[in-house]
């Protein structure tokens, strides 16, 4: 995936009327986290085993616990892409967080579909593809969906922030074999094959790569604003057509390509930071 969109910025409200904010990233980095499956686990066990009547599926045991596994990893599969796409249409036409069950329900029923389709196919062929699927079937599974995303955004990710947070105090980048801290880093700039590394104390020019240095940061860390610059949380001030406006008074370039991914950082990640 494009690293744009893997470390894009998504907001949105949840039932609560409180907004989250997380990146693709964080999202991925939660899959692998083993919080998350303990909490998936728990709803395998509810949905597969609960009464045909409250819960109707398939008739096996099997078939049930099956639909679930698949239809989850289509979800997951399918998140990735889909949801940056999603909230970037919809922060383009309205300007404002997507409420999540708004984002989720599309993604929800073609899992639930493709995997109703697909295990009907395969195991009970003489009953018709969604036989087993219902407007109530749905309902459900939507609402089932945003319980468990709910909980991931309110409680899972918040956890593994601090955890990544008191894991990476003293945080470092390595550069041309050079070891430096990045709290002391402002901003970054590529020229040609080199870098230059604004600290409070001057400049550094190291030969490297700009990408060597964004795989060493995180959305919090700051933001590329353009393919040559990169600016650190603390710095950035408040964004101005298509300029950064940094604490020193000083301004960087802005790609037209990343202005929604600024503005939408700036506003998760900037608790005093101002868009023009």
């Amino acid at each position: 995936m494009d690293r744009s969109l893997f470390d894009h910025e998504v907001q949105v409200y949840v039932s609560n009327g409180s907004s989250a904010h997380f990146t693709i990233r964080e999202v991925y980095e939660l899959y692998l986290s083993w919080q998350l499956w303990v909490l998936v686990m728990v709803g395998f066990l509810i949905m597969a085993t609960g009464h045909p009547v409250t819960l109707p599926q398939f008739d096996s045991f099997g078939l049930r616990l099956g639909f679930w596994f698949v239809a989850l990893f289509v979800y997951l599969l399918l998140s990735l892409v889909y949801t940056p796409f999603t909230y970037r249409g919809w922060y383009a036409v309205f300007g404002r967080p997507i409420p999540l069950i708004v984002l989720s329900t599309p993604l929800v029923l073609v899992a639930t579909y493709v995997t109703s389709g697909g295990l009907t196919v395969l195991f009970e062929p003489g009953n018709p593809p969604f036989s087993s699927m219902t407007w109530q079937m749905n309902v459900r599974n939507v609402l089932v969906a945003h319980v468990f995303e709910t909980a991931a955004l309110m409680w899972l990710l918040p956890a593994q922030r601090a955890r990544k947070a008191a894991a990476t105090d003293a945080r470092e980048v390595t550069l041309s074999g050079r070891t430096m801290s990045l709290d002391r880093v402002v901003r970054v700039k590529a020229a040609e094959h080199y870098l230059e590394i604004h600290t409070a104390d001057g400049v550094e020019v190291l030969r490297e790569r700009l990408a060597t240095f964004l795989e060493q940061v995180r959305p919090e860390d700051g933001i590329q604003t353009h393919r040559s610059h990169w600016v650190a949380r603390d710095t950035a001030q408040s964004l101005s057509g298509s300029k950064l406006t940094l604490h020193d008074g000083g301004k960087v370039p802005v790609a037209r390509g990343r202005m929604d991914d600024v503005r939408a950082w700036l506003d998760a990640h900037a608790d005093d930071q101002k868009v023009a």
